[in-house]
């Protein structure tokens, strides 16, 4: 068919140079229940992709194909049957009984491939039917996305509620009023010695490590291990005797003029 398409909404494509002008209106009744012999179909007998240069695009509600073999519609085809389609149209295809065998999924995966979708099979008599939709949004259309915001849910904090009494943490026992120790309890005689039960301190001092040697020490050395006198080099970390020169033992120790003097 040559020359200018006319401006039905319902464009037929047919395989074959003749076609029933009743196989046309049964593939049409799938989707037109009723009134489909006041329809004025336009038929395009053994089209092509270039029977549709002259349609319009977006200018036809339904496009209904009559295929007798696997290659019909072409990719190509399935292509311009979406451009002439208006967003949301439909498109048919009704297989004869020669292809139906491979038909069903090889022309369903082509429509999906040229971007239709909700592909689905009848079978009607000796043929089947598949129809698809083409998407309801236009080409290079736009829409905005409306940002859903949830709102954090509003928590009032009391604070006085938060708040502990310090006072209610106190036991009865806490609250009494700690007794002085009793100095007396020591024994106090020329040995001072701390008592079994000792509470003024006496015996935490008795238990400290006096540092550096006594007056008795300085007067009358002694050394258990022998190496005290020889100086610091020789004796132990816990020497009283430690940081003093080098001494005899038996005799008083005593540190020379210039050993407070600087080595500088």
């Amino acid at each position: 068919m040559d020359g200018q398409v006319g401006d039905g909404s319902i464009l037929v494509l047919v395989e074959d140079v003749m076609v029933p002008i009743s196989l046309v209106y049964n593939a049409i009744s799938i989707l037109k229940k009723e009134g489909v012999e006041k329809l004025d179909p336009m038929i395009v007998t053994q089209a092509s992709t270039q029977s549709l240069t002259s349609v319009e695009s977006a200018s036809r509600d339904i496009v209904a194909l009559i295929c007798r073999s696997l290659e019909f519609p072409s990719d190509k085809m399935c292509g311009d049957i979406s451009r002439v389609l208006k967003p949301g149209g439909t498109v048919l295809l009704s297989l004869s009984s020669q292809s139906v065998s491979k038909a069903n999924s090889t022309h369903e995966r082509k429509l999906l491939l040229a971007g239709f979708s909700d592909a689905q099979s009848s079978e009607a008599g000796h043929s089947i039917m598949i129809t698809a939709k083409k998407p309801s949004w236009k080409v290079g259309s736009s829409f905005s996305i409306k940002k859903i915001t949830k709102s954090l849910p509003k928590v009032q904090i009391d604070d006085d509620s938060d708040l502990i009494d310090e006072d209610s943490l106190l036991t009865e026992e806490d609250l009494k009023k700690p007794q002085l120790p009793n100095v007396g309890d020591c024994e106090v005689g020329k040995t001072k010695k701390a008592c079994k039960n000792c509470s003024c301190g006496r015996a935490e001092a008795e238990t400290k490590v006096q540092l550096g040697p006594t007056a008795e020490q300085l007067d009358n050395p002694q050394s258990a291990c022998g190496s005290c006198g020889l100086g610091d080099a020789f004796r132990c970390g816990t020497c009283p005797y430690k940081g003093l020169p080098p001494f005899k033992l038996g005799e008083k120790v005593t540190l020379s003029a210039s050993f407070l003097d600087a080595d500088i």
